[in-house]
């Protein structure tokens, strides 16, 4: 099953660049919710890091694909709530 969601309000607290085994870039994405609670989410796209500054609240737009054995959440889209 495949699913889109949007998340409100998150105050990003950092971004870092990764690559994964097979050599591919992505960033691994730290963010509070609004409770304070800290979460991590994977974004592929590597030209939203200059986006991803501490301090900065955003929606993040997420694709969520649910597999038989694990679940992938993914970040796809990004906005800065001015």
């Amino acid at each position: 099953m495949r699913l889109k969601a949007t998340v409100h309000n998150v105050n990003i607290r950092g971004c870092e660049p990764r690559e994964n085994q097979k050599g591919e870039g992505y960033l691994l994405v730290r963010f509070e919710d609004e409770t304070g609670a800290a979460h991590e989410l994977v974004d592929k796209d590597m030209d939203r890091q200059k986006f991803y500054k501490r301090d900065t609240d955003m929606d993040l737009s997420i694709d969520i694909d649910q597999g038989r054995k694990f679940t992938t959440i993914r970040i796809i889209d990004a906005k800065v709530i001015e």
